[in-house]
């Protein structure tokens, strides 16, 4: 199921790398600083980690290819492009996200990261893939789902209510025409996109199974709805408005895993969020 969300365009799935526990760099801030938030700091799941996108350290997460909050000149992320127009950002970043967390675990990854930056300018939360089920109680779970979300966000806005907070949707859709490509690529993945499941992409008679992708992308919809909505009651709170999941798939992004973002990935989802990120910032 992992495989077959992220060939969705859901990085950061149900991994079992290990979790990017601590920060890039470390900074300290008193309490005073909260009316002058700097820095950035990030919460989520693996898509937010640059798990696998070193390839002399196949599996491993690598915070400093993180679209996010890496420090790699190749991936030009967030933090980089923020230290470009405000210099005072260098050395304040955190990233806590957790391989295959899903968003009960937000709460706790925020006060995690706000102990290294306690007033961030801006926090970057990338979360759903965790939670989605794909079992036929999505739409239950969604609610579940919001909660979770909402407590994350109050962590954020209670210890530092000047923080402005972006919150992105998933990387791209489910595609027929993307999987077709995969798997001529890599047959060995078919197996893993195969079964009865009402998301799995083929059939046990090895068909493509067209209705899954709807299914898939129906229910990565009801969460984003329900991201949204939470995201709109937060003072200071920002969604991608589907900047992401206008993004494409291409074979030329992914890391060996097929699961997680290449280098060359990591960048595009960098400069994909920029600009709701500089607009939720007022940067001119």
């Amino acid at each position: 199921m992992a495989l077959a969300l992220i060939v969705g365009g859901c990085s950061g799935g149900n991994t079992t790398d290990q979790p990017a526990a601590g920060a890039a760099t470390s900074s300290t801030m008193s309490a005073a600083d909260t009316a002058k938030p700097v820095g950035v700091i990030a919460i989520g799941h693996s898509g937010l980690t640059g798990e696998n996108s070193d390839p002399s350290q196949p599996g491993q997460v690598a915070l400093e290819n993180s679209w996010a909050t890496g420090t790699s000149p190749q991936v030009n992320s967030i933090y980089r492009r923020l230290v470009a127009v405000r210099q005072e950002t260098d050395g304040h970043v955190a990233n806590t996200a957790e391989g295959g967390a899903p968003a009960s675990t937000l709460a706790a990854q925020a006060q995690r990261a706000l102990e290294t930056v306690a007033a961030p300018a801006l926090v970057v939360v990338q979360t759903i893939d965790g939670d989605i089920r794909c079992d036929g109680t999505d739409r239950t779970h969604v609610a579940e789902f919001g909660v979770a979300l909402a407590d994350a966000l109050q962590v954020v806005t209670t210890a530092s209510p000047d923080s402005r907070i972006l919150v992105v949707g998933q990387l791209g859709r489910p595609s027929p025409s993307f999987v077709k490509k995969l798997v001529a690529e890599d047959p060995t993945v078919k197996e893993e996109l195969t079964g009865t499941g009402m998301c799995d992409f083929f059939g046990p008679d090895g068909m493509l199974n067209d209705e899954a992708f709807d299914t898939l992308t129906s229910i990565i919809e009801d969460y984003e709805t329900e991201q949204a909505r939470v995201c709109a009651m937060v003072p200071n709170c920002r969604t991608d408005d589907g900047a992401r999941a206008a993004y494409v798939d291409r074979l030329e992004n992914f890391s060996s895993d097929w699961n997680h973002l290449n280098v060359r990935g990591q960048a595009e989802a960098a400069e994909i969020a920029w600009p709701a990120a500089a607009a939720l910032l007022e940067l001119s």
